[in-house]
């Protein structure tokens, strides 16, 4: 009989030392609001392991938004991240939230987050440390409770020492 990790309609089944691993840190991680960084190989499940740290945390009950940073344009992936107000720039017809306000009380996570561009790492680094956001044109700040996990495929080591990641 296999050992599995329920994540919402779609679960991790396997008895290999490795998947037994990725069990282990799961149920260790999933009740901590810490910040996780998943990495592998596209393909290799790292949005089932993040959909596995939320469903099986006290996040649960809240949305899980899942945002691929490499497939959306950089130009307008701060304006899917933040939100932006009303007028804050031609077309901006209406006030939007951003997916990270989307996510409050719940899990938010940044897929290929090594091919976010490095200025956005650093709106994204405040997020971390100060649990608030500004929308693009916004004269205040939003408290935002949410639980950031985020996934690569880049060795981010490298991309730290080439100044590509932050």
């Amino acid at each position: 009989m296999g050992t599995n990790i329920n994540s919402n309609s779609l679960q991790i089944v396997g008895e290999s030392p490795a998947i037994r691993t990725i069990f282990e840190i799961v149920n260790k991680s999933a009740d901590s609001d810490s910040t996780v960084m998943i990495f592998g190989e596209s393909g290799t499940g790292k949005e089932l392991v993040a959909r596995a740290l939320h469903h099986n945390s006290s996040r649960d009950q809240g949305a899980f938004i899942a945002v691929n940073c490499a497939a959306i344009p950089h130009d307008l992936l701060e304006s899917e991240l933040f939100g932006y107000e009303k007028g804050a720039f031609t077309g901006a017809a209406h006030t939007r939230v951003g997916r990270l306000e989307l996510a409050h009380g719940g899990t938010i996570f940044l897929d290929e987050i090594g091919d976010m561009p490095p200025a956005l790492q650093v709106k994204l680094l405040r997020v971390l440390s100060e649990r608030e956001i500004d929308r693009i044109g916004g004269t205040r700040s939003i408290p935002i409770d949410v639980r950031v996990i985020a996934a690569t495929n880049v060795d981010i080591e490298i991309a730290i020492q080439e100044g590509r990641f932050r």
